[in-house]
């Protein structure tokens, strides 16, 4: 066994590991990756971690993306944004167990000034904690952090028995660039970055072109263009 020194840090190089092996260790990076910010998501809403969220706090949000390129395995490069929505007063609700099914949608806006979606769920069974998932891949790997959004908005509403939606609830977050990560090894690069929840006052302005969160909340749909390729690999 030997140690090697890269741009991530020392890493051990383990001979007779298969490239499966490689895969493994990656995506267990990137469940590591991904504990933290659910950790936050649960100690906010049971009120034990700290939340900057709307004026007032009612709701927040956040976001995470992370994934593998592996050099000689370009099919198997990928990576997943996760989004969650917790609305504070819909918490309460369970006390009487008078919690909607929801729909939820992802927005992000780009230092070019673009507003893309990131990801429509039209259909959640609980809105006391709401989470949509997807995996991607971008058009160049690996994907440079500084290629996605700088603020996530991300819009979340109750439906009646006929899947009607109700009132929209908007939540921001913003790309926390200190906790990026990008570490190189030989079979490639591992990516994570993540949004942290923010103030409208600070956040909405950039979302302010159309109202993007009626608009896919009635039809299903966006005007705004999908942010990456879907992939389901």
């Amino acid at each position: 066994m030997n140690t090697t020194n890269t741009a991530g840090g020392t890493m051990t190089a383990h001979p007779r590991t298969t490239t499966r092996g490689r895969k493994w260790r990656c995506g267990t990076w990137v469940i590591g990756a991904i504990l933290p910010a659910a950790a936050l998501t649960l100690g906010a809403f049971f009120g034990t971690a700290p939340v900057h969220a709307a004026d007032p706090p009612a709701a927040f949000a956040t976001m995470y993306i992370g994934g593998n390129y592996f050099r000689k395995d370009l099919p198997a490069s990928k990576y997943t944004i996760l989004g969650t929505f917790v609305d504070r007063a819909m918490a309460m609700a369970t006390s009487n167990g008078d919690v909607p099914a929801g729909g939820m949608a992802l927005f992000g806006w780009f230092e070019s000034g673009e507003v893309q979606l990131v990801h429509i769920v039209e259909y959640l069974p609980s809105m006391q904690q709401m989470v949509a998932r997807r995996n991607v891949k971008p058009a160049k790997f690996p994907l440079d952090p500084k290629a996605t959004p700088l603020y996530a908005m991300v819009c979340a509403w109750p439906l009646d028995d006929r899947r009607v939606p109700g009132r929209i609830t908007v939540a921001y977050a913003e790309r926390d660039d200190a906790n990026t990560q990008v570490k190189e090894s030989k079979s490639g690069t591992l990516t994570s970055a993540r949004w942290v929840p923010v103030p409208a006052s600070r956040a909405a302005k950039n979302f302010r072109a159309k109202d993007y969160c009626a608009e896919v909340a009635k039809t299903k749909k966006s005007s705004a263009a999908l942010w990456l390729t879907t992939t389901t690999e």
